[in-house]
């Protein structure tokens, strides 16, 4: 049964709780675009294993859940956008796999800044974002490459350490189309930020409290639109 909103203003809704409980019960809608956790480092026990792999595929088992889920809450028309990054690149692809629901494309986010790094390996500069199409999906303008660059920060204003630039998800949201764009990992409502300066409508799922409340102050700081 659909919970009672958490929020609801002006076409933006937030529900607190599990999305995988609360996404069956919501309407159609035209874009989901959202940034689930990556399950980096994902071990059972991290004592006298070979390697991750099988732990890897376990994951892809919750990620397959959400995405059908998602999918079955889209219209003919509509688009799922995901983050995700080279580590967790095998199980979305496993989780595709086991959907029967290829990724369409996938966007490279140069993020015009340098992350931190052990002595062994490069430095971070960039994450992923994977479209996954329904039949009826197009983008209109086909002039668009697959790298596209939104300056990210390691301030975080809104407390959420993995917090993603409005203008990326505003890029995301103008490219795909539709009316009503739902992210069922919400986190402190860069998604939902970006819809309401675009006037969109927006449902946003979010399993901690804390990232609601701050969802809540930033939807009521009075945003212009882009």
């Amino acid at each position: 049964m659909l919970p009672t909103p958490y929020y609801d203003v002006d076409g933006i809704t937030i529900y607190h709780g599990d999305c995988r409980e609360i996404l069956p019960y919501l309407p159609k809608v035209d874009l989901v675009l959202t940034d689930p956790p990556y399950g980096i480092n994902t071990k059972s026990d991290g004592m006298g294993k070979l390697s991750p792999w099988a732990d890897l595929c376990n994951s892809a088992f919750w990620y397959a859940d959400w995405i059908k889920t998602c999918r079955s809450r889209l219209r003919q028309n509509g688009c799922l956008w995901t983050f995700l990054n080279w580590r967790s690149m095998v199980t979305f692809q496993k989780a595709s796999c086991d959907v029967g629901w290829p990724i369409e494309s996938l966007l490279i986010w140069d993020k015009c800044w340098i992350g931190p790094g052990g002595q062994k390996g490069l430095r971070p500069s960039y994450e992923m974002v994977a479209l996954f199409a329904m039949p009826h999906f197009s983008i209109d303008d086909r002039g668009l490459p697959d790298i596209q660059r939104w300056k990210w920060s390691s301030i975080k204003p809104n407390g959420h350490p993995a917090e993603k630039p409005i203008e990326g998800m505003a890029w995301l949201i103008n490219i795909s189309g539709g009316d009503t764009i739902l992210d069922p990992f919400m986190g402190s409502g860069t998604t939902l930020v970006a819809a309401k300066q675009l006037g969109r409508k927006a449902i946003g799922i979010e399993i901690e409290e804390k990232y609601c409340q701050i969802a809540v102050k930033r939807l009521g700081q009075g945003v212009l639109p882009l």
